[in-house]
């Protein structure tokens, strides 16, 4: 291997380590945290009438902590919506399972209620794998979407606890 091969991968490595989310020892035991995760809906949509749908499938996407680093940070998130939309408000609610890069999961049950195109809400976490077994706590949010494109965004803002 020569030189400039070595240095490439050595960079490589490094960034690798330095992006890589906080250990489990790293992780305070409490804490507050404001993130944003990006989403796209697929599933499926049944029309009521004229003034009313109803849509049930999952959010995939990605959560960023507003931070830069730490609590849930880059993670994984996959969300279970059931949405009533009558007369342009929502009401909705699921599920969301959030993994780390290590692979350990938060479980996460939410609700929401408001005029279209958003929907402020509640989330309780209720469990979690590695890490965060045991972790309890709630958050507040808001889900957005982007017109009829199925994507949006939702921003998270709470507090959690570990054992």
């Amino acid at each position: 291997m020569n030189r400039n091969t070595f240095v490439a991968y050595a960079l490589i490595v490094a960034a690798a380590c330095l992006s890589s989310p906080a250990p489990a020892a790293d992780l305070p035991k409490s804490g507050t945290y404001s993130a944003h995760y990006a989403w796209t809906f697929t599933g499926q949509v049944q029309e009521l009438g004229a003034n009313r749908s109803v849509y049930v499938g999952v959010l995939p996407g990605v959560i960023f902590n507003d931070a830069g680093k730490g609590f849930l940070h880059k993670a994984r998130v996959d969300c279970t919506l059931m949405n009533d939309v009558n007369q342009g408000r929502a009401n909705a609610n699921g599920t969301c399972v959030v993994t780390d890069a290590d692979g350990d999961k938060v479980f996460v049950e939410w609700k929401c209620a408001g005029a279209m195109p958003a929907c402020p809400g509640d989330e309780r976490w209720v469990g979690g794998t590695g890490k965060y077994n045991g972790i309890s706590g709630n958050s507040k949010f808001q889900g957005n979407f982007i017109g009829a494109t199925g994507a949006g965004w939702s921003d998270w803002n709470g507090e959690y606890r570990l054992p």
